[in-house]
C-alpha cells in the first residue's frame, strides 16, 4: 500500500500535478467550474421528463432531487475512471525522461473530480436540507461514506491508466463498458419498486451487490435524499470495495511500473 502513501510524501508534486489538471480542464472556459453542473443538470431534466412526466415509471417525490443524489456519486466514479485512462499517456514524455511515483497522474485526474464532487454537492445538499426535512439529521453521514467512493475511484483509475499503457484498446473497452453500466446503476429508479422485483428478487440482489457502484451510491443518497442513515450491509460493502479496490491498484502498479517507460 505504499503507492497510496506517495501522495502525503510527494505532496508538493502531486498538488502542482492537480493544478495543472484543474487549469487544463477549465482553460479557455468562460463558465469554468460551472461547466461542471450543466451536463448533470440537463441529464436531470431530460431524465425527469421521460420516466417521471411522460412515462410515469417512477414515482418519487422531489424525482429531480433523487436522480441528481444518484448522479452525484455516478458523474465523479465515471469521470474519475475514464479520463485516467489517458492519464499517463498523455504525459508520456514526463514519464519517459523523469523517475518520480507514476500513480501521481491517475490520483491527480481522481483528485480534480474530487472538485467537481464537492462543488455539486455545495448546490444539492442546501436544496435537499431545505426541501426534506429529514435530511437535516443525516446528511453528516455522506461526508465519511465519501471516502469509501473516492478509495473505489482511485484504486479503478491506477488501474485503468496502466492497463492503458500495456493494451491501447482498454481506454475503448471502458468508453463502451460505462454506458450500460450507467443503466444497471440506480440513478435515476429506484432499484426495489421496478416491477419485475416481485417475479425477479434473486436478479435484483445480483444486480445490486454485482454491481459494486451500487451500494456505495445508494449508501450516500440514503442520508442525502431520504432522509436515513444507509443500511449496514451496504456501509461495510463500500468500505471494503474501497479497500479492495485500493489493494488491487497497489498490485497493478507494482507490477506494470517497471514497463510504463518502455510501453510508451
Amino acid at each position: 500500500m505504499a503507492i497510496w502513501l506517495d501522495v502525503f510524501r510527494y505532496r508538493d508534486l502531486f498538488l502542482n500535478l492537480f493544478r495543472r489538471e484543474l487549469r487544463v480542464k477549465y482553460k479557455g472556459s468562460a463558465l469554468g467550474l460551472a461547466w461542471s453542473l450543466v451536463n448533470p443538470l440537463a441529464l436531470v431534466g431530460v431524465y425527469t421528463l421521460v420516466f417521471s412526466v411522460l412515462w410515469r415509471a417512477v414515482s418519487v417525490r422531489h424525482y429531480p432531487l433523487f436522480v441528481v443524489s444518484g448522479l452525484l456519486t455516478w458523474v465523479f466514479f465515471q469521470s474519475s475512471v475514464q479520463m485516467s485512462c489517458t492519464a499517463l499517456l498523455g504525459h508520456a514524455n514526463l514519464v519517459k525522461q523523469v523517475r518520480f511515483p507514476r500513480q501521481l497522474l491517475p490520483l491527480s485526474v481522481v483528485a480534480t473530480n474530487t472538485v467537481t464532487f464537492a462543488a455539486m454537492l455545495a448546490v444539492i445538499l442546501p436544496i435537499n436540507l431545505a426541501l426534506v426535512p429529514a435530511t437535516r439529521s443525516t446528511f453528516w453521514a455522506v461526508f465519511p461514506l465519501s471516502f469509501a467512493l473516492v478509495a473505489l475511484s482511485s484504486g479503478l483509475a491506477v488501474i485503468v491508466a496502466c492497463a492503458n499503457v500495456l493494451f491501447r484498446d482498454i481506454e475503448h473497452l471502458v468508453a463502451t463498458v460505462l454506458l450500460p453500466w450507467f443503466f444497471l446503476t440506480p440513478v435515476f429508479y429506484p432499484l426495489d419498486t421496478l416491477p419485475g422485483v416481485e417475479h425477479h428478487g434473486t436478479l435484483v440482489a445480483v444486480v445490486h451487490y454485482a454491481n459494486f457502484v451500487t451500494p456505495v451510491l445508494d449508501a450516500i443518497r440514503d442520508p442525502l435524499f431520504f432522509g436515513r442513515l444507509p443500511s449496514s450491509v451496504d456501509v461495510v460493502y463500500a468500505a471494503v470495495a474501497g479497500v479492495v479496490s485500493l489493494a488491487l491498484g497497489a498490485l497493478v502498479f507494482r507490477r506494470a511500473d517497471d514497463r510504463l517507460a518502455a510501453e510508451l
